[in-house]
């Protein structure tokens, strides 16, 4: 029985940050926004979420609703059913991918006539 060593993958967080290869595969127009690329952007911007998330559903709490059902009057109703409906359609991609969706060798291969 012989032991082989297979290479670890590298975490994600000791991974470098995303730059790109050639500073001319920039776009012009992407240029302002590389500081978007920078993980401290990033993790910034799902803390903002984040808080922000939580700052509206801590004031659900201190409104009281007159819903048109009686279902609308829960605490946090509204935050259970955006997150239901939007898991429902990202939910609902696959299965209508595979009803609408071609092969990939649907379209034939282009010639130079083209």
């Amino acid at each position: 029985m012989s032991t082989t060593k297979t290479p670890k993958k590298a975490s994600s967080k000791s991974a470098a940050p995303r730059k790109p290869a050639h500073d001319e595969d920039i776009h012009p127009v992407a240029r302002p926004f590389l500081w978007l690329v920078s993980d401290r952007v990033r993790k910034g911007f799902l803390y903002f979420v984040g808080f922000a998330m939580v700052l509206s559903m801590g004031a659900d709490f201190l409104i009281h609703r007159h819903g048109h059902f009686h279902f609308e009057e829960y605490q946090g109703f509204f935050a259970f059913f955006g997150f239901a409906a939007f898991a429902f359609v990202v939910l609902m991609g696959w299965p209508l991918r595979r009803a609408t969706g071609r092969s990939e060798d649907y379209y034939p291969e282009s010639t130079e006539d083209d």
